[in-house]
């Protein structure tokens, strides 16, 4: 874990650690707002009477909801005018465009702790796709795609300061700005970690893309600013500028000075350099005076001439005045007042005068590690009448301010600058930051390093160093040789390139050195550190491989398929990666993926990320950080943006992360949509849905040979026949819960649901649908058989086949001819006339064994409920009447050549399909003919029989279906069962219209079954 704060890395005391002066601004907002009362009630703090204390309540208050609305006016403004930038530049048809422009104004997600881990989404998820999407959608040339891509960074660094600008409190920065907060709301703000850990966040993640917008535009640049820079450098002897002219000769050169500025801006959002030397000077006990150098060390030299009447310098007053002059602390007292005066004589300053010295050099060293301007710099040192400190740091600033120009007039006077520069950092100055200034000049290491505190400070030192040694060098090319022989003979300087080895992998090993320093270990590892680590080092593909890594290996059960990674040995620090549940972090490390990817399309080179000589694996490692960021905005209920992403990834994975986020959606009309969004997207549609459908079939696992319901598919009770039920059908045999569905199964339905709605797959409808009835059925996945029929009907599948044409399903739906012919009018070439008569026909008769059971199993449920107050009621039986119905209309296509023609087409499956479930079925639907005439129609009885006679026919092959089952016993006792209720039968009990039609079309005869005594 990094350091909670620069406080643990170095004592309480260092000034750079010191925390905001709370105390400090606290009383000066209150001291602020007493000025703000009346004359008369203007007291000494800790005397305001009660009246003006509630005077002073009721102003703070005041002035907080002023400065609220204040924030919120201007978050809106910038909103709107955003909104309205868009829609000129012609406006996206994405769905989180209304989503955003309900929301209104800017605004944050809650900060409490627990949303950190939440699944919602914040503005920023619509608006980085927003922006993402102005790159993609338009029409666009290559230059002007690769434009709109570097400036994505940009928009995600400005996105990143506006909601930092929201959450963070607004200090109090000096004695002249205007009470922002009320000192409980500063109190309140300091003391909430949720708002602490958000602020940190806010201000990585900005970090982050600032260092992006700076980096890719030098690493990605187009052929035309390529061929600028070289013309540039080709004119360099026309120019007056030599820095312009040594970064156009250098691309490392320019890559250091955008990481050094940077780690300048970095530095900048920190702290008041007021606010740092506040102690130091504080102890310097000057009150509030900044200006006019040493007074005490001055008052004690003007004692001394006093006291001697001594009017010359005190050094000539007597040799004895070196032995002689001490401060209060016993050290002899310099004896001049010049600068240099202290190092020259080797003496000190007074203890207080040393407290100042030493604001000053911090002050100093700040300025030039948050890359102040010149102009800055100058007014700084004028307030503190240190002019001459300004005038020597100004010859090579290197500041963030890149219009000052470095005369080439005189180049050898830069580098003896530099030299001299670096003999102060190593043996001159009385005190470190002193001497970390001039390193700072000189591009010295050791002396900065030595103040540095944090992962950027050691970072600035040593890419100023660089930077400043290859600069060194090209201005010594430009001095005549023998002067620039005699320069680097005579004054030593520190040689940065040199000191860090070869050239090529500098930056590579400076992070790796950086990581095991153990003053900021803990830093080095936090994921955002080693995130922009890994960008500085152009490591970022082998970085993102292992976050990938990360994300995969974390996922739970029912996320797993989404990777489909394989296992891997590495042994990865995962405290340097995002965990898959920090989404925030998920969400940087995505875009940046996609940032380099679609840049290095454009480039048409080889892949940065994963080049290739790298190892298998690598690319869809990094894959999973889309992947992972698409389950994310799932989870978040945002399911608009989901196709944006995947158009990032190539086919198929593609549409395995499509299908695998997509699968939950339920309703038609948002199913409809997201196939719109992904065909604007640029995804083939045609190619989601098929694959989609496949790859859930495959997540079921190795088809296992054999069939499970063999031999356990039973709805029969056990037991010989009852007169009255026959072997009763066991009651919910396909489960206690109709809708219970096991996920993986439900997920296959809705497959199959999502290829109805595309109208040229509904040949995979039929043949996915075949194999998945398969499944359900041999594995006795019942309930699942079921929502599948009720859902995707095979009606549903020839209506999307048909659609338009006119042709009658029954006249047509068997011939080769038929499906000849739909096939050509939807230009579906990869399926044969015969393969989809096939998977219809085989489609068909899967489905009516599902609907007969389901009408078996009603009956059933609805036998179970006769009791004798049921009995009594004639719409409790008029129900029945229609079930049984339905059980004799579903039972028909199984009565006669049932899976037969698939059999004999060599099709083992459904060859073990009618050997587990005919011979049951029409046991069941014997027995409930046989309920049904003894408590609605003896008719019912005489269709049990017929049913025997057709089972007893030559040929029949329901019969063969029982000896192969070694079931003709139970076949023929239910019969027996049955013959003998109708003959002991007395009569009509329920007798209809219907039922006398019946015996007239069939020629049947009750009498003949009547027994009389």
């Amino acid at each position: 874990m990094a350091p909670k704060d620069d406080v643990e890395a170095k004592p309480a005391c260092h000034p750079r650690a010191v925390s905001r002066a709370k105390k400090l601004l606290i009383q000066h907002i209150a001291n602020s707002a007493v000025t703000r009362l009346p004359h008369k009630q203007r007291l000494q703090r800790g005397q305001v009477p009660d009246s003006s204390q509630t005077a002073l309540r009721m102003l703070r208050s005041l002035l907080r909801t002023l400065w609220r609305r204040c924030i919120y006016s201007e978050l809106s403004e910038a909103q709107s005018a955003q909104a309205q930038n868009e829609a000129t530049s012609g406006g996206r048809e994405m769905i989180c465009d209304a989503r955003r422009q309900e929301n209104g104004a800017f605004r944050m997600a809650p900060i409490e702790p627990e949303s950190f881990l939440s699944y919602e989404a914040g503005p920023e998820v619509e608006e980085f796709a927003n922006a993402l999407d102005d790159c993609l959608s338009p029409p666009l040339s290559s230059e002007e795609q690769r434009e709109r891509i570097l400036d994505l960074p940009r928009k995600y660094y400005e996105n990143a300061l506006r909601r930092l600008a929201q959450v963070r409190p607004r200090m109090v920065r000096d004695g002249q700005d205007d009470v922002d907060m009320d000192a409980d709301e500063v109190d309140a703000a300091s003391s909430n970690p949720a708002s602490a850990e958000l602020i940190k966040r806010l201000e990585r993640e900005a970090q982050t893309w600032d260092l992006l917008r700076r980096l890719l535009p030098l690493r990605y640049s187009s052929h035309e600013a390529n061929r600028e820079a070289l013309d540039s450098h080709r004119n360099s002897s026309d120019s007056t500028d030599l820095f312009k002219d040594f970064l156009a000769s250098d691309p490392s050169a320019r890559e250091r000075q955008a990481v050094i500025q940077w780690l300048q801006n970095n530095a900048s959002s920190g702290p008041d350099i007021d606010e740092l030397a506040r102690e130091l000077q504080q102890n310097a006990d000057r009150g509030d005076i900044i200006a006019h150098g040493w007074l005490h060390t001055r008052s004690q030299i003007k004692l001394r001439k006093s006291v001697t009447a001594w009017p010359h310098l005190l050094d000539r007053q007597s040799p004895a005045v070196a032995t002689s002059f001490h401060n209060s602390d016993g050290s002899p007292l310099v004896t001049q007042l010049d600068p240099d005066a202290a190092t020259r004589q080797g003496r000190k300053l007074e203890p207080q005068d040393e407290y100042f010295e030493r604001a000053i050099w911090l002050g100093c060293f700040e300025h030039l590690r948050r890359g102040s301007s010149l102009k800055t710099m100058r007014e700084w040192c004028q307030e503190r009448t240190e002019m001459w400190r300004a005038v020597s740091t100004s010859a090579v600033l290197l500041s963030t301010d890149d219009n000052k120009e470095l005369s080439n007039n005189n180049p050898a006077s830069l580098a003896l600058w530099r030299r001299m520069c670096f003999s102060l950092s190593r043996s001159g100055g009385c005190d470190d930051y002193e001497r970390a200034v001039y390193g700072v000049l000189s591009g010295d290491i050791s002396s900065v390093e030595k103040i540095a505190l944090t992962w950027d400070d050691f970072l600035f030192a040593n890419y100023n160093a660089l930077l400043r040694t290859q600069l060194d060098n090209y201005i010594l090319g430009k001095c005549p040789p023998d002067v620039a022989s005699n320069l680097t003979q005579s004054f030593p300087s520190f040689d940065a390139v040199q000191f860090h080895g070869e050239r090529e992998t500098v930056d590579k090993r400076l992070v790796r050195a950086l990581e095991s320093n153990p003053q900021i270990r803990a830093e080095a590892n936090e994921p955002n550190k080693a995130l922009q680590a890994s960008l500085i080092s152009k490591e970022i593909g082998h970085y993102l491989y292992e976050q990938g890594i990360i994300v995969s290996s974390s996922a739970n059960q029912s996320e797993s398929s989404l990777y489909r990674s394989e296992p891997t040995k590495l042994d990865l620090n995962k405290e340097r990666f995002f965990q898959s549940t920090q989404h925030h972090g998920l969400r940087i490390v995505a875009h940046i993926y996609l940032l380099i990817n679609l840049l290095d399309k454009l480039d048409s080179k080889d892949d940065s990320l994963a080049p290739a000589f790298s190892a298998p694996g690598v690319r869809r490692a990094q894959q999973n950080l889309l992947a992972g960021y698409a389950n994310y905005l799932r989870l978040a209920q945002v399911y608009e943006l989901i196709p944006l992403y995947c158009s990032i990834l190539e086919p198929p994975r593609s549409y395995e992360v499509l299908s695998y986020n997509l699968i939950p959606m339920v309703d038609t009309q948002q199913r409809l949509m997201q196939l719109r969004l992904i065909k604007k997207a640029g995804i083939d549609v045609l190619e989601f849905v098929k694959t989609q459908a496949w790859l859930l079939y495959d997540d079921l696992g190795p088809t296992h040979r054999g069939c499970l319901a063999k031999g356990s598919f039973s709805i029969i009770e056990a037991g010989p026949p009852s007169s009255r039920r026959g072997r009763p059908v066991r009651s919910d045999f396909f489960g206690d819960d109709e809708k219970f569905v096991d996920v993986a199964h439900e997920n296959l339905i809705r497959s199959l649901e999502w290829l109805l709605l595309v109208q040229e797959t509904w040949p995979n409808v039929l043949s996915i649908g075949t194999k998945i009835y398969k499944f359900f059925l041999r594995n006795m996945h019942l309930s699942a058989a079921r929502q599948l029929m009720k859902r995707v009907p095979f009606a549903d599948a020839l209506q999307a086949a048909t659609e338009d044409s006119g042709d009658e399903m029954d006249l047509y739906e068997d011939l080769p001819e038929f499906w000849a012919k739909h096939l050509d009018r939807r230009g579906i070439r990869d399926v044969t006339p015969h393969q989809a008569l096939s998977d219809a026909r085989k489609f068909r008769e899967l489905e009516n064994l599902v609907r007969a059971l389901d009408s078996l199993e009603t009956v059933a449920s609805l036998a179970e409920l006769t009791n004798e107050e049921q009995k009594k009621k004639r719409e409790f039986w008029t129900a029945i009447g229609e079930e049984v119905k339905n059980t004799k209309d579903n039972m028909q296509p199984l009565l006669k050549n049932w899976l037969l023609v698939g059999i004999e087409e060599g099709d083992d499956e459904l060859r073990d399909i009618r050997q587990a479930y005919l011979p049951e079925t029409l046991l069941a639907y014997v027995s409930t003919l046989h309920f049904a005439g003894t408590g609605l129609s003896r008719d019912n009885l005489l269709e049990c029989m017929e049913l025997a006679s057709i089972i007893a026919e030559r040929g029949s092959d329901l019969s063969t279906a029982f000896v192969e089952a070694g079931r003709m016993k139970e076949l023929v006792e239910s019969f027996a069962a049955c013959s003998k209720a109708l003959a002991i039968s007395t009569g009509e009990r329920r007798a209809t219209g219907a039922s006398s039609k019946k015996l007239r079309e069939m020629g049947w005869s009750r009498d003949l079954w009547s027994v009389k005594p």
